[in-house]
């Protein structure tokens, strides 16, 4: 349920239907969990904006203010799923922008969502049909265009599992619906290379350095399904629920995860 929405610091009910966000999906988002007016991984969330700002070449001159706006969005809104996004702005007739427009950022207060305590323990999950495309120019970033997602979400929610693993179409394991995926085999932890396809999300971004904190030894790679059957440990995660273990995936259990394990009890300690 959405709680509030503010635009450039202010709250709206409503969106100018010159927003490109909105005509053209031009702009990026990201999502945070808000817990007694904290925010976990801001300062990732924070440059991984702007970074994506910066590959659409949209400006980032107002960054300090919008940080500014979302310290006081958190003071309103302490217990919150917030998503943050970023658009172009309005106007401009097609897909070209007019030149003068500022960009727009949106926060939007969402009813903080309560996931299965037993996730945390272990999760069943499947290889889903649909496939992502291949398209290098804005891999790896968060955009506003989602529809790929949008249709895997809704295959995921025909078949009943939490959450499911994607590849792309030549038949590469890219990714969850809604999270990064992992996978460990002879202590060495694994997560594909996203440089084709998917999101390299935040919390992504933080187990590979916790990983590598913890003395793992950490592979980005092209991985296929078959690596994951093989895989001693596999485990998806996001910037929200954190880390969910997997157990069973089609016919391959998982009997037993002691370094997701370690992540687990680590997420949030370095």
């Amino acid at each position: 349920m959405l709680l509030a929405a503010w635009l450039n610091g202010k709250v709206i009910n409503h969106l100018d239907v010159q927003e490109r966000g909105f005509a053209y999906g031009d702009g990026i988002f990201s999502t945070i969990d808000i817990h007694n007016g904290q925010a976990q991984l801001l300062s990732l969330h924070w440059q991984r904006i702007q970074k994506s700002c910066l590959r659409l070449q949209i400006t980032d001159d107002f960054l300090e203010q919008w940080q500014r706006d979302f310290e006081s969005f958190m003071a309103h809104y302490p217990h919150c799923i917030c998503k943050i996004i970023i658009s172009r702005g309005c106007g401009g007739r097609g897909y070209l922008p007019d030149a003068q427009a500022l960009p727009n950022c949106y926060f939007l207060a969402y009813q903080r969502q309560q996931h299965p305590a037993s996730h945390q323990q272990g999760i069943n999950t499947t290889f889903l049909e649909q496939c992502l495309g291949l398209n290098p120019l804005l891999a790896g970033h968060k955009h506003l265009n989602r529809l790929e997602q949008v249709l895997l979400r809704q295959e995921l929610a025909s078949l009943g599992y939490p959450e499911g693993i994607v590849c792309d179409i030549q038949g590469r394991v890219v990714e969850g619906v809604f999270s990064n995926l992992f996978m460990v085999k002879n202590h060495v932890i694994y997560t594909p290379d996203l440089q084709q396809a998917g999101v390299a999300g935040v919390m992504r971004q933080h187990i590979l350095h916790l990983a590598q904190h913890l003395q793992y030894s950490v592979s980005v790679t092209d991985l296929l399904p078959s690596d994951f059957l093989t895989a001693d440990e596999v485990f998806f995660c996001n910037s929200v629920y954190g880390i969910w273990p997997v157990k069973q995936l089609q016919d391959t259990l998982y009997s037993a995860n002691p370094i997701t394990q370690h992540l687990q009890a680590n997420l949030y300690h370095v």
